[in-house]
């Protein structure tokens, strides 16, 4: 699909198919609302709600391009690869999305009978039985505390409950140069999500550079949580290698509200979409 130099993109967008609060339908809606034209799906390790969105989109006359965000550790760190137009029937993919998916389950699971060892009052069998809603966004084992008074919110939940100094951590996912690794086996295109979600002193050239020798095609330089200063030295850097170049909000709904669909404003004149706009529904 050929689009114009001004149309507007967001390539990194959450359902309820993870932990996102709008179901497809509100997605497409919302990009029609902001005048995006270019949207994709990126759920985390997910790809239930892919063929409805792309259908919608398509009615609606919305630009699609498909996506999965998934879990890899590198160095006994969580990064997110972007996997854009993936062979969603490909069994090495659909075999890491269900191996990641049951690490997140667990991860849930522990972290209660963590916080129980810790002295928290908390049922675990009451938590068994709880029935997490897709349409609040997050995950089971945060709305659960959520709901019984024992967090406020995400933000409550990563400082005080679910960090290091608790002794909770990310699991161990499939190393990051394995999972692009899959995606290409998957004819996918593997794109580096946010590579400054969290504070990082290693200087971007530096940082960038471990993921080229790990095979990455794209990185995603236009993020809410980037700088003007961070995004201008990934452009650099994506520019110097030729590089895909993507912009995207992390769109989670209600679920995260300081983020916004389009937010970045970015449009195709500022990006460079590469072997990506093949892709494109």
């Amino acid at each position: 699909m050929i689009l114009k130099d001004d149309t507007r993109l967001d390539l990194h967008i959450h359902s309820t198919a993870s932990d996102g609060t709008y179901t497809p339908e509100k997605i497409v809606e919302e990009a029609l609302r902001k005048g995006i034209g270019l949207i994709s799906l990126t759920d985390h390790d997910a790809i239930k709600n892919v063929k409805e969105i792309e259908k919608i989109a398509k009615d609606k006359g919305v630009a699609f391009l498909p996506g999965i965000e998934i879990s890899s550790t590198l160095d006994r760190e969580l990064f997110h690869i972007l996997a854009y137009g993936t062979d969603n029937t490909n069994k090495e993919l659909l075999d890491l999305l269900e191996h990641n998916t049951y690490l997140l389950e667990k991860k849930d699971d522990d972290s209660i009978k963590y916080l129980i060892e810790k002295g928290y009052d908390i049922d675990y069998s009451k938590y068994e039985k709880y029935e997490q809603d897709n349409t609040r966004g997050g995950w089971k084992a945060l709305n659960f505390l959520i709901d019984e008074k024992l967090c406020v919110d995400v933000k409550d939940y990563f400082t005080r409950l679910f960090c290091e100094e608790n002794g909770i951590k990310f699991p161990e996912f499939t190393h990051t140069e394995k999972v692009i690794e899959i995606v290409k086996k998957a004819n996918g295109i593997p794109v580096l999500a946010h590579p400054y979600y969290s504070k990082d002193d290693t200087p971007v050239y530096d940082k960038l550079d471990k993921f080229l020798k790990l095979g990455i095609e794209g990185i995603e330089c236009f993020h809410p949580h980037h700088s003007k200063e961070i995004t201008q030295l990934c452009l650099e850097w994506c520019n110097k290698n030729n590089l895909i170049i993507t912009a995207g909000s992390d769109f989670h709904g209600g679920f995260i509200e300081d983020r916004s669909m389009g937010n970045p404003k970015a449009a195709i004149k500022d990006v460079n979409l590469g072997k990506l706009q093949e892709r494109i529904i």
